[in-house]
């Protein structure tokens, strides 16, 4: 019966050991992990150059989500950005917005050798003040602006891919008189050739000739759609030229209801040298390629179009594609001297909890407790009212397992700034 329960007590052990080896070689699953080099000094003092550019950007937040490391491939030493502020263009200050301006000014900030921010400009208003979201953030983001920057293995999260939204098909063109025949449109298992006559035009002086749409004017921005097709899932063949003017066509997919929304192959664009896609905005998403179009002379046109993006092919050759992909997570990291702490910024612009494994190397001991500081929405489109001036309002909270390998997981919809103090091994 002894030697059974010792037996059973070695058993045991050997069990408790193997789980506790187990679960240290195979921790839990996280979404990404980041690496961040506590006392790698990345200097964010501005170096003396000449050619200084003032700036105010004012954009939508999906180029400010697209390009918020745009600065970090800047060669340095040629010219000094002045940033006089930031925005983003939308009708109410979202949640959303607020995240896509926080991401771009952590891109900023984490080149500070090369974008001067002039914080006078971001305006925040004090605690008696009716506060928007941004306002929060941009609070949170000077308030703890750190020493200085610290290495961090990555700035964002890889791209996911975005579902193309159905919309309309248009035609166009910028200063030139061109001409559209013989439209199809292959969606559902049908082929369908497109009365011309239906299309709607809303700039540009458009009629129809023996079934050819033909736009007559020297406009800079002409559009003419197809209203009674709505579609992501179809591929649309058509033959286009140019008779006169200075530049080629344009060819509009995914117009949205108001024409405010989708996107635009532009055709011979810039003296009629080059071609891309941009958006309704004009901001090119692609690629700018060299290419021309001969005057008077029918292109067979095609636009293969799915719900992750498309492709636009010339006389049967793939000229350019797109395939829209946005990150939602973004991540910035600093170190505060005069407070002895670590300064870790995280976006999560997603809809979903973001579980992040950080990996604290550089020797440094790392204190158990912290604190995070929070401004969290239910949803990107979420923001402050009259009724509700605090709907999304900074909350700080405790945090007690840092350490120089530490789980946290962040909120969905989320700004967070974490302050992890460490000191330095003798």
């Amino acid at each position: 019966m002894i030697l059974l329960r010792k037996m059973h007590s070695h058993v045991w052990n050997t069990f408790i050991l193997s789980a506790i080896l187990f679960s240290s070689c195979c921790p839990p699953p996280v979404d990404d992990e980041v690496y961040i080099n506590i006392y790698q000094n990345m200097s964010i003092e501005t170096t003396p150059v000449e050619n200084v550019t003032d700036t105010c950007y004012r954009r939508s937040p999906e180029f400010f989500f697209a390009n918020s490391a745009m600065f970090d491939k800047e060669p340095r030493g040629k010219f000094l950005l002045h940033a006089h502020g930031y925005v983003c263009k939308v009708d109410s200050g979202n949640m959303l917005a607020t995240l896509a301006e926080v991401a771009w000014h952590m891109g900023m900030e984490r080149n500070g050798d090369l974008v001067r921010i002039d914080f006078d400009s971001l305006i925040v208003k004090d605690d008696n003040e009716s506060r928007l979201s941004a306002d929060y953030a941009r609070a949170m983001s000077i308030e703890n602006t750190p020493t200085y920057i610290v290495e961090i293995s990555k700035t964002q999260s890889a791209p996911a891919p975005v579902k193309m939204e159905k919309g309309m098909i248009g035609f166009g063109s910028w200063d030139t008189e061109v001409e559209f025949k013989d439209i199809r449109i292959e969606a559902d298992g049908k082929n369908i050739h497109y009365d011309v006559s239906c299309c709607r035009a809303d700039s540009g002086e458009w009629k129809v000739r023996d079934g050819i749409l033909m736009q007559t004017s020297g406009q800079l921005r002409t559009r003419a759609v197809l209203p009674d097709f709505i579609g992501n899932e179809y591929v649309l063949t058509f033959k286009a030229r140019r008779t006169k003017g200075n530049e080629g066509f344009f060819l509009y997919y995914g117009v949205s209801v108001n024409g405010k929304k989708g996107y635009c192959v532009n055709v011979g664009r810039w003296g009629n040298r080059f071609i891309n896609i941009e958006d309704m905005k004009g901001e090119v998403v692609t690629k700018i390629l060299p290419w021309h179009l001969k005057n008077s002379r029918w292109y067979d046109v095609k636009l293969v179009s799915t719900s992750k993006g498309v492709e636009f092919y010339v006389n049967g050759r793939l000229v350019v594609g797109y395939k829209p992909v946005m990150p939602r997570q973004f991540y910035a990291a600093g170190y505060d001297g005069e407070a002895g702490e670590i300064v870790v910024k995280v976006v999560n612009a997603a809809n979903a909890p973001y579980k992040v494994r950080f990996h604290l190397v550089g020797g440094a001991r790392v204190e158990t407790k912290g604190h995070v500081l929070t401004l969290a929405a239910a949803t990107g489109m979420d923001e402050n009212t009259a009724e509700e001036p605090k709907r999304i309002y900074p909350r700080e909270s405790e945090f007690r397992e840092f350490g120089e390998l530490f789980d946290y997981e962040f909120l969905p919809f989320s700004y967070s700034v974490m302050r992890i103090k460490t000191q330095k091994r003798r």
